[in-house]
């Protein structure tokens, strides 16, 4: 091999080991936002249109950008109503499975689980119950601002955002 080949590999390995870098910082950046506090929702009403945006809100981690969409939750806020959150799969194969959850004192509880692996393209809709982000089972008890993450079968986050039960 040619002393210019070695040269070319040499800077062909290193531009993919730098672009890998890159996402790989580009996420763990995204999933360090993730576990701030909640300070704000997405405002939609019954049918899912935005009311009032919050930037924060139901972004597309790196990983996962051109192969998914999500719609922010819907109704939000929520005085009991189901949930709905719709995601769209754009890419083949891009998806392994689903895990919509929120963390209580630091323990993940599950609001939604689909195993199929992969997710086929197209729209899915994501629903729960309210209740299910409560302590003792009730709408009162879940009152509040909680924060619904949504991973794939591996914990690589997806999406994250808020929910308000008032």
């Amino acid at each position: 091999m040619s002393r210019l080949h070695k040269i070319t590999l040499l800077l062909l390995f290193s531009l993919t080991v730098y672009g890998c870098s890159t996402a790989d910082d580009a996420q763990r950046k995204f999933e360090d936002e993730a576990f701030r506090e909640p300070s704000n929702f997405t405002r939609t009403d019954p049918s899912g249109n935005i009311v009032e945006s919050d930037p924060d809100d139901w972004r597309i981690g790196p990983l996962y950008q051109g192969f998914v969409e999500i719609s922010p939750a819907f109704p939000n806020p929520t005085t009991g109503e189901l949930v709905a959150i719709e995601i769209l799969v754009t890419g083949l194969q891009a998806l392994n499975g689903l895990e919509v959850g929120w963390y209580n004192r630091g323990n993940f509880r599950l609001l939604y689980l689909d195993e199929r692996i992969p997710l086929p393209t197209g729209l899915s809709t994501i629903t729960f119950d309210p209740v299910l982000l409560a302590d003792g089972g009730t709408i009162t008890n879940a009152r509040g601002l909680h924060r619904v993450f949504i991973f794939d079968n591996r914990r690589n986050l997806i999406s994250y955002g808020d929910v308000s039960i008032e």
